[in-house]
């Protein structure tokens, strides 16, 4: 089932994102949360790989376990980070070999060390230069993303806005937003969107806060912003691992509960590769998903 199918079935689908572990050890771990996380009944899981492609061979091993040996559909991401055009096209046989019919299609960030994107030789350096590319190689539904708080690297929202249209023009079928923690940044966002023509699903993207240090530098990292009301809870835990895992899990949830109210047609959740925190929000959410 591709994204368009997916987001046409009357249901809110809800999906998760997994990041591929760098140790044998790490995968072993994802590996036997992974039934745990499919028990929780997600619609799609998706697999990001890091930059340079450095997880690229374990995405797809973990992306073709979901579908192929778990049945739960499955989208595979992409960036235009580490490989050229030639090199893109295999990277697409051998997903389509590998029965997965969607894919997260990113510009990508620039590896660790430079503060600059730069292309590969004979690569691309927009991102709807990559949808365009999967979409002229066909049979993949394709998703992109989209900044309800503004990409850091664009001068304003009009030209974030204008962007985020290039890609959906060039064949995305549905937006998936990055993290944020005010549903008004999102409503308004989608308006934005509506208003200068972009049509497709647009999935708001929620990430649980765990660790108040570690969501800072995420949040600093991609130019999302903490409410001060929440930001004040964080703090006054302190290092009150249980407060703080409560204050954040209460935050999702009711932010999930809101939008699904509002008849979002799914909601993409960042699970961090675990499990525990997101059974507790699904829990909570159950009663207002249709």
């Amino acid at each position: 089932m591709n994204f368009t199918e997916l987001y046409n079935t009357g249901r809110q689908a809800i999906s998760f994102e997994l990041f591929p572990p760098r140790t044998a050890r790490t995968l072993a771990e994802l590996e036997e949360r992974l039934t745990r996380l499919i028990a929780l009944g997600p619609s799609l899981m998706t697999v990001t790989y890091g930059a340079l492609g450095s997880t690229q061979e374990r995405t797809l091993e973990i992306a073709s376990k979901i579908k192929n040996e778990y049945g739960i559909e499955t989208a595979h991401h992409l960036t235009c980070v580490g490989s050229n055009r030639d090199e893109i096209e295999l990277i697409l046989d051998d997903i389509r070999k590998h029965n997965i019919e969607n894919i997260v299609a990113l510009r990508g960030d620039p590896p660790k060390g430079e503060a600059e994107f730069t292309p590969p030789k004979d690569g691309y350096t927009n991102g709807n230069q990559l949808v365009e590319h999967i979409s002229r190689y066909g049979g993949f539904g394709i998703a992109v993303a989209g900044y309800p708080e503004k990409h850091l690297e664009a001068v304003d929202f009009e030209t974030d806005l204008s962007n985020l249209k290039r890609k959906v023009d060039s064949g995305a079928d549905v937006v998936i937003t990055q993290l944020y923690y005010d549903n008004r940044n999102f409503y308004d966002f989608v308006e934005r969107c509506r208003s200068i023509g972009i049509d497709k699903p647009i999935i708001p993207g929620l990430m649980p806060i765990l660790n108040l240090g570690q969501i800072k530098r995420i949040t600093s990292m991609c130019g999302a912003t903490i409410p001060i009301g929440l930001l004040r809870q964080l703090e006054d835990a302190g290092n009150d691992e249980a407060r703080v895992h409560e204050i954040g899990i209460t935050h999702t949830a009711n932010q999930a509960i809101d939008l699904l109210k509002h008849g979002v047609p799914g909601i993409h959740f960042y699970v961090l590769n675990r499990h525990f925190h997101i059974a507790e929000i699904m829990e909570r959410i159950k009663p207002a998903l249709k």
